[in-house]
């Protein structure tokens, strides 16, 4: 039986999950923060939404930082800024490869790229760029869904990327969020 990279990706992946699940329920993530400090967490989280942002198709669940930062005591809103800002710079090499990288794409990706982005050219420039927050915002997708096909269409990258960028922040803001008052709510800290 061979093994295929996609389920030694999802293998590893899991493996984080519960390895960060048992580092928080035995290292709070106060004694986190208070080890690595408040201004080192706010440039991990950029860092680590960098590599989030350039890994194409392959989320790094830096939200799980996002949050735990949070529950810590980092800021809110900082951690959400920084978060975004990295997200939208590592996102800007899938950007760079959809622009520049057509002809590496397959034919199928490219026809299915070329649906996505026909849907939201047909749209008034208001909608698309509400389109693009809402799914920085809200899905739980990788950006590169969007971001690379549009790249692949030429769409420009100013219109592109600002409006997911906000979106992200909003969305690293809320986990933050999350993380800084839920723990708490649940009695968890």
């Amino acid at each position: 039986m061979k093994i295929k990279k996609g389920e030694i990706y999802f293998a590893l992946l899991v493996l984080f999950f519960i390895s960060w699940t048992v580092l928080i329920y035995y290292i709070s993530p106060e004694s986190i923060i208070e080890k690595i400090g408040i201004t080192n967490s706010y440039l991990i989280i950029f860092a680590t939404c960098v590599m989030g942002g350039i890994s194409i198709m392959f989320p790094i669940p830096y939200y799980l930082l996002v949050f735990t930062f949070a529950a810590g005591g980092g800021n809110p809103i900082l951690l959400g800024i920084f978060a975004g800002i990295g997200l939208a710079v590592g996102d800007s090499t899938s950007y760079l490869f959809g622009y520049h990288g057509g002809k590496l794409i397959p034919k199928l990706y490219q026809k299915m790229s070329r649906k996505i982005t026909k849907k939201i050219m047909s749209s008034p420039e208001w909608a698309r760029n509400l389109i693009l927050f809402t799914w920085g915002a809200v899905t739980p997708f990788p950006n590169d869904i969007l971001i690379v096909p549009l790249g692949l269409m030429r769409y420009p990258y100013k219109k592109t990327i600002i409006p997911i960028g906000l979106g992200n922040i909003v969305f690293n803001t809320a986990v933050a969020f999350a993380g800084a008052y839920g723990f708490h709510l649940m009695g968890l800290i």
